[in-house]
């Protein structure tokens, strides 16, 4: 059975690089904060392309996994600290960045503070 990739409760500020692009809350799968802080320079794709939604934001991330499907997805769960897949803390193990590209987010109580601190990982 597929897993359903869907952001629950997130809070955060999406980063390119240093500069910060789009403070955002989703709160019960509902986007409840959106406040542009980059005048929409920078945006991701799905955000520039379809708008700053819910959906957009959750198709971003949602692109930034690796497929369940993929050879190694469970080593690389485990790797995390994670035995399942819990999307939201997915996103927040890795400040939603792929390492190939320079989005990512800062989150209040969690993770990387700065760019650097994503690159030296």
């Amino acid at each position: 059975m597929a897993e359903v990739r869907l952001i629950n409760s997130l809070k955060g500020v999406l980063y390119y690089l240093d500069t910060p692009i789009l403070d955002f809350e989703i709160k019960d799968r509902d986007l409840i904060k959106a406040e542009d802080l980059s005048e929409k320079k920078l945006y991701p794709y799905e955000l520039a392309r379809l708008g700053v939604t819910y959906g957009s934001i959750n198709q971003f991330f949602r692109r930034r996994t690796m497929r369940e499907g993929c050879m190694f997805y469970h080593e690389h769960l485990r790797a995390l600290g994670m035995e399942n897949m819990d999307f939201d803390l997915y996103i927040k193990k890795n400040n939603g960045n792929n390492h190939l590209d320079n989005y990512w987010v800062k989150f209040e109580d969690y993770g990387a503070k700065c760019f650097r601190d994503i690159a030296d990982m």
